[in-house]
């Protein structure tokens, strides 16, 4: 299969996670400046399943607001429409995707979404330091950045589990051996994932690039600190004590970043409690 056989294929599959009917139509609003706050609130409303694990997620420690959030318009007025977007996305993707179990030769999705939580949460953190953009897109982004991995290990396990076996026995990352073994990427079928849910451009760019950086993406600040951030957990969370190799790190994220990434080894410990934090919030653990 070459890569446009394998993105048709995607299209043909009837199970395939979609967003629930709640995201999609808070995606579609956003995109409306006459959108109002009342109509915004009545729809996630709809949803009184979600209403609750809007809340306990908007008030949450790891998520850093300090003033209580009491109901949906409140978090409207207080944190904007992109905030609760996207914690109504974080809880939506996660729900689609939390009922594989299934693992393969070492690849486990409870792991794959504790890394996926630690950039998240690493994401915010780098972006509240540094201020480059809204902490909380910088969350989902994080969220959302290797969801192509699980398309390809739920829909396509031969090539996933050639990459995985080829990673493992050559030393390699995941993406170098989808790069040497398959014909496309996680990264480009989560993209591709990310457009027909109707995700902004600028999460969608930065699933679709946050290996091989863009100047082209959307929001390239946005881009640059979900990259640093997947290479400080791939660092930290297995060895708290490890160092961080700034040769993998792209020249303009170095450069922004630099005060930080250099006092990582600070300020990490702190952030990795937020990080268990949002793991027990969405029901992540995997036994570390």
């Amino acid at each position: 299969m070459d890569s446009k056989t394998i993105l048709k294929k995607l299209d043909l599959i009837d199970d395939l996670p979609t967003l629930p009917f709640i995201a999609m139509e808070v995606n579609k609003m956003l995109q409306d400046y006459d959108t109002s706050i009342n109509k915004l609130t009545q729809t996630i409303e709809k949803d009184q399943a979600i209403v609750p694990r809007i809340l306990k997620l908007v008030n949450s420690a790891f998520f850093g607001f300090q003033s209580k959030i009491s109901s949906i318009s409140h978090a409207v007025v207080l944190l904007g429409f992109n905030t609760v977007r996207n914690a109504v996305v974080s809880i939506s993707i996660i729900d689609a995707f939390s009922g594989d179990k299934k693992a393969l030769e070492g690849f486990d999705i409870t792991r794959f979404w504790s890394h996926s939580i630690a950039v998240a949460v690493i994401s915010r953190h780098l972006t509240e330091k540094i201020r480059l953009q809204p902490p909380d897109d910088s969350f989902t982004g994080g969220l959302l950045h290797d969801i192509g991995k699980i398309v390809l290990f739920q829909h396509f396990q031969d090539l996933f589990k050639k990459v995985w076996i080829s990673a493992k026995e050559n030393n390699l990352s995941f993406y170098d051996a989808e790069k040497k073994e398959i014909p496309i990427t996680h990264a480009r079928i989560g993209g591709y994932l990310a457009k027909k849910w109707q995700l902004p451009e600028s999460l969608i760019d930065v699933i679709r690039y946050h290996h091989a950086l863009s100047k082209r993406a959307n929001d390239f600040n946005l881009l640059i600190v979900v990259h640093v951030a997947d290479i400080i957990a791939n660092s930290f969370m297995s060895d708290s004590k490890s160092k961080l190799d700034f040769s993998l790190i792209y020249p303009d994220a170095l450069h922004i970043m630099k005060p930080q990434l250099e006092t990582v080894s600070d300020w990490f410990p702190e952030v990795s409690t937020k990080i268990e934090s949002a793991c027990q919030f969405f029901n992540i653990n995997d036994g570390n």
